[in-house]
């Protein structure tokens, strides 16, 4: 790498929870961590929803990317070697170290959290893959309990189980999130998939494998999902892949009296009918909100297992014929105050596909 660096430009929740370019102390591995050179980091809406939601500040910010193994003294206590291409998501919480944000120029993490980019995986798709892939997967195959793709489920209780009855219903299915899970469902051998966006993401979601795809701006859409939802044999799936209070009232409108109904959102509180979903579920997670509440997600490696495994079907099928199509992911190359902005857009979910930032920022 030459001589080190004394900072780490990046992207930083100051004391006010306000977003600002900073330079940063250049990162120190501990024990068991793997020194990176960020190459590209991946733009989640909770990059700036979780700075206003726990009232969090003085940290940098970011949970995933993908980047360059450098040379460092714990590097020998990995499996890693200098050079590698990896990519990861570091563990969430209320005070993170500094040296574990994603949206910086080096960064270190835990080599337990990281897994190597394999030839077929594009770096700067590889960036934003991890959280999109672990929330869709944990969302799926733990919090409404579909079986694993058959590919991945060897030695697990999924494995010769028959297909799934039922259908799948995704509100917001065009976020990042649902079009993974879109995915992950056909995987599973879902035949009956809804996907809820907006008319001109239709047919791109058919190619996917929706089966029927109705818009969130038709004034009647809930009656038309409810009636479409009345022939279900089997379970009724609702997954809340846009994590509002809105959303997920209105997917719950659109869920008729059933025999079995399994409600699931990528919102963190809300109604206490859908189940919280957690997108990595190998680190313990707490999180005490402003007024003094504590929400708590403990290290469940079972649960752990299960969203890895349906990760790994979307990095060894990315591209494939009948495998994983690539959310459309774009790079943002610039300034650090543009790449605030943008930060900012995907709070606001006004952008379609994945958003990844190119390190360094200029």
């Amino acid at each position: 790498m030459g001589s080190t660096p004394a900072t780490s430009r990046a992207l930083y929740a100051d004391e006010n929870g306000k977003l600002v370019v900073r330079h940063v102390p250049f990162p120190e591995p501990h024990e068991g961590e793997l020194l990176i050179k960020v190459l590209y980091s991946g733009v989640n809406p909770a990059d700036t929803k979780s700075i206003d939601f726990f009232g969090l500040k003085n940290f940098v910010t970011g949970t995933e990317f993908c980047g360059e193994v450098l040379e460092s003294k714990t590097l020998a206590s990995t499996s890693f070697e200098a050079g590698d291409i990896v990519a990861g998501v570091v563990s969430w919480g209320q005070n993170p170290p500094w040296r574990w944000g994603t949206h910086q120029e080096f960064m270190t993490i835990p080599a337990s959290l990281a897994w190597k980019v394999p030839e077929n995986l594009p770096p700067q798709a590889a960036a934003g893959l991890s959280i999109v892939g672990l929330t869709a997967a944990t969302g799926l195959f733990n919090d409404i309990g579909l079986p694993l793709p058959p590919s991945v489920a060897k030695g697990t209780p999924d494995e010769g189980v028959v297909a799934p009855e039922g259908t799948l219903v995704i509100w917001g299915s065009a976020t990042s999130i649902g079009m993974a899970a879109i995915q992950f469902a056909r995987a599973a051998r879902v035949s009956s998939i809804i996907a809820i966006a907006s008319s001109m993401r239709h047919e791109y979601l058919k190619t996917l494998g929706a089966t029927q795809a109705f818009d969130y701006n038709d004034r009647d859409v809930t009656e038309k999902v409810k009636l479409a939802l009345k022939s279900t044999s089997g379970t009724i799936w609702a997954l809340d892949a846009r994590g509002s209070p809105e959303s997920q009232a209105l997917l719950k409108k659109a869920i008729p009296q059933h025999d079995k109904a399994v409600l699931a959102s990528v919102m963190l509180g809300g109604d206490p009918e859908y189940k919280r979903i957690m997108g990595a579920r190998h680190f313990d997670v707490e999180f005490e909100l402003p007024g003094g509440q504590k929400m708590t997600w403990r290290k469940d490696m079972a649960a752990a297992d299960r969203h890895w495994r349906g990760l790994n079907w979307a990095v060894e099928n990315y591209g494939a014929p009948g495998g994983y199509v690539p959310t459309p992911v774009r790079v943002f190359e610039g300034s650090g105050e543009d790449a605030i902005k943008e930060v900012y857009n995907v709070k606001n979910m006004s952008t379609f596909g994945k958003l990844v930032l190119k390190h360094p920022l200029k």
